[in-house]
């Protein structure tokens, strides 16, 4: 099972060498949201592949590049034809039409713990493959707690 994880996070983030960086307690929540009636079997195996691929580390030692949970990014698609600035947030603090993506959508899946530069896969519903570039983190929690 392990592997058909790692191959569904592999699909979404490219490779394994970019390998997602999480936070202990963004994991903890997701990790309680996992069990929720509402989450899809495929968004469940989505987060415990995460969790089985992921680097863990403190919040006050999160990396100022990486997409943490309510970190703001642009992300611009492969072909350029799309820019999109979202806000990643937990499922019942979502609202597409204010840039407040679901972690548990396909493209918020993806954004956990990728880095700025990074390119992301996205595998919506429709079965076709979307490209990303992570273009820039304009808010990250973490590193304005460090900053201020």
């Amino acid at each position: 099972m392990l592997s058909v994880k790692t191959n569904s996070i592999m699909a979404m983030t490219g490779s394994m060498e970019s390998q997602p960086v999480v936070s202990e307690s963004d994991m903890e929540r997701l990790r309680e949201w996992a069990h929720r009636p509402t989450v899809s079997p495929t968004q469940r195996a989505l987060l415990e592949g995460i969790e089985a691929t992921a680097l863990f580390v403190d919040s006050a030692e999160m990396p100022p590049d990486v997409v943490t949970m309510n970190t703001t990014v642009e992300c611009t698609s492969t072909d350029g034809t799309e820019t999109h600035t979202w806000t990643l947030a937990y499922p019942l603090e979502a609202d597409y039409q204010r840039g407040r993506l679901s972690v548990l959508s396909p493209t918020g899946i993806a954004l956990l713990g990728a880095r700025c530069g990074q390119v992301i896969t996205c595998l919506p519903p429709s079965g076709a493959p979307v490209h990303y570039v992570i273009g820039k983190i304009l808010l990250q929690p973490e590193s304005r707690r460090l900053s201020g």
